[in-house]
């Protein structure tokens, strides 16, 4: 099913690998094949852009977007990426996207030079209520008793063209890696295995896989660059350790559900109720039981137990 090349993860490989190397094909391939799920053409990327939002600084909150680029029409993307648990990626989402516009707005310029954002999270993790992988959204004004929808037709003083206004409020992605279901019918199918498995699918669709296999390739990587990833792993590893530390001082919410489910959230000891049914998500996707505990911090013995009780 699969290419027998291991590869770097892809949030590795677009957010520091292909970034150093100006090499942006890749991540070209993916925004075009998102896109083209709600009706876009492909996109040419011509710049990567370093605004105010993905600049480092604490205090101030500003390293948050993972990356930023730019295409031939100047429409900007925002790539986020999170591989633990964190409720608050909508808050994160809306103010990196606040704070590109406002950056790119220089300060004498007209409001109608404002471009058009599409704001990109890769979450490694299960979100909100559903099953689904990818959840797209845009705001859509309507007449509250009508339901017609708002059209404002501007012209660009640039270009004169004429446009609907209302086009340019951002558009939002979020992509729950664990979820996919590993059904490969689209070209965005694709991608999702990638980032699930750091693998190439053999019957792919994409016309970019043979580049993803090749650039992303651990086996032609330099001695550099292998010792960098191992450091990123490392990082995340250690970050994951850490949070299930701060998890197991808290202390187990509601009653257990069976005597399995209630054996595995004993000994989890402090994992909330919103662990096991993140576990129970991924378990569910046919995710792999360590691939579960590294998501949730569960134990492989933890989650064996839940497994049985579901079968």
């Amino acid at each position: 099913m699969s290419s027998d090349k291991p590869l770097v993860s892809f949030d590795y490989g677009i957010k520091y690998l292909l970034r150093d190397k100006g090499d942006y094909s890749i991540v070209e391939g993916f925004i075009s094949a998102l896109l083209k799920t709600k009706g876009y053409k492909d996109i040419k990327i011509v710049a990567l852009l370093e605004s105010e939002s993905n600049k480092e600084d604490s205090k101030n909150k500003r390293s948050l977007a993972d990356l930023i680029v730019e295409d031939e029409d100047h429409n900007k993307y925002i790539i986020e990426i999170e591989r633990n648990v964190k409720d608050s990626f909508i808050h994160k989402s809306l103010f990196n996207t606040s704070r590109l516009i406002v950056d790119n707005l220089a300060q004498r310029e007209d409001y109608t030079q404002i471009l058009k954002v599409f704001h990109i999270s890769l979450l490694y993790f299960p979100i909100g209520n559903g099953n689904g992988s990818i959840y797209h959204g845009k705001t859509i004004m309507h007449e509250i008793e009508t339901h017609d929808k708002l059209s404002v037709h501007i012209k660009n003083q640039k270009t004169s063209e004429v446009f609907d206004a209302t086009d340019i409020l951002p558009e939002y992605f979020y992509i729950s890696v664990p979820l996919f279901n590993d059904r490969l019918e689209k070209e965005i199918d694709d991608w999702l295995h990638v980032m699930k498995y750091d693998e190439v699918p053999k019957n792919y669709h994409s016309p970019y896989m043979a580049q993803v296999a090749d650039k992303l390739s651990i086996l032609k990587m330099t001695k550099d660059e292998r010792n960098n990833y191992s450091y990123y792993q490392k990082i995340l590893y250690n970050d994951r350790d850490e949070l299930q530390a701060a998890e197991a001082r808290g202390e187990v919410r509601g009653e257990a559900r069976g005597r399995e489910e209630g054996e595995a959230r004993g000994e989890a000891r402090g994992k909330s109720d919103r662990e096991v049914e993140i576990a129970k998500k991924l378990l569910d996707k046919n995710n792999s039981i360590e691939d579960v505990s590294d998501i949730t911090g569960l134990s492989i013995s933890a989650i064996d137990k839940l497994k049985s009780s579901l079968d």
